[in-house]
């Protein structure tokens, strides 16, 4: 399924970023109820300390996950401040059925957006302005992930400043908005997430741990996507 159209076309989406690159951790987010799956190369995870290899020693990895998901979308943190895949790397994942890419605007290579195939999914930080969100408005992003929270923040309550921020983010860009757990957001507050507007949330290390098992991955997959599915059918 185009990632894109499935963020576009549900009323809600689940997003599993995996806590390491591992089949077993792919196959226990599928389990839970996954409706897409994100992993990473080249980059150090904040959130849960964790580094992912090269592009390179990740090749083999991204055929057999893309291959195991099947027509659940698989995105990529392709890179940060220290590397990024090449021209050459991106157009092999297009061929692999990769179908989108995650990563902060700040560190994106202009020559990501000239793909045609994958969905671009772009970021946004604490610093973001009201000049940053007319001007991701008016760009080629396909889903803006608003991964607004400072360092400090990690792990801590969301609170209602979250969700009004949230909600003039979406409104003032008009671009789907699909919400990180950086702050602990628990399954119950995914409703708070809808009725802001919001298109998506992409659970990692904050809700599930920053050294999960397969079947902790598992139930706070399903936990999530169990609230996901109480939503109502058409977004407000």
């Amino acid at each position: 399924m185009n990632f894109k159209k499935m963020i576009e076309n549900n009323p809600f989406s689940l997003v599993v970023s995996l806590p390491a690159n591992d089949l077993e951790f792919a196959r226990a987010a599928l389990d839970g109820g996954a409706q897409a799956i994100k992993v990473h190369c080249n980059v150090w995870h904040r959130a849960s300390s964790h580094t992912f290899g090269s592009y390179a020693e990740n090749r083999d990895f991204l055929r057999r996950l893309i291959e195991l998901c099947g027509d659940v979308p698989v995105g990529l943190v392709p890179g940060g401040p220290e590397a990024f895949i090449t021209p050459e790397e991106r157009m092999e994942l297009e061929q692999m059925g990769l179908s989108f890419f995650s990563a902060y605007s700040r560190y994106l290579p202009c020559h990501m957006l000239d793909s045609t195939r994958l969905t671009k999914m772009v970021a946004i930080d604490s610093e973001y302005t009201a000049q940053t969100l007319a001007a991701v408005r008016d760009s080629d992003i396909d889903v803006l992930e608003c991964s607004i929270q400072p360092g400090e923040n990690y792990g801590t309550a969301l609170c209602y400043d979250d969700l009004l921020r949230f909600h003039s983010i979406a409104m003032e860009t008009r671009k789907p908005c699909l919400i990180p757990t950086q702050r602990n957001i628990l399954p119950s507050e995914v409703r708070h997430l809808y009725h802001a507007g919001c298109k998506a949330i992409m659970i990692g290390a904050i809700v599930m741990g920053s050294n999960p098992d397969p079947s902790q991955v598992q139930s706070v997959s399903a936990a999530f996507r169990k609230a996901v599915d109480a939503l109502p059918s058409s977004h407000p």
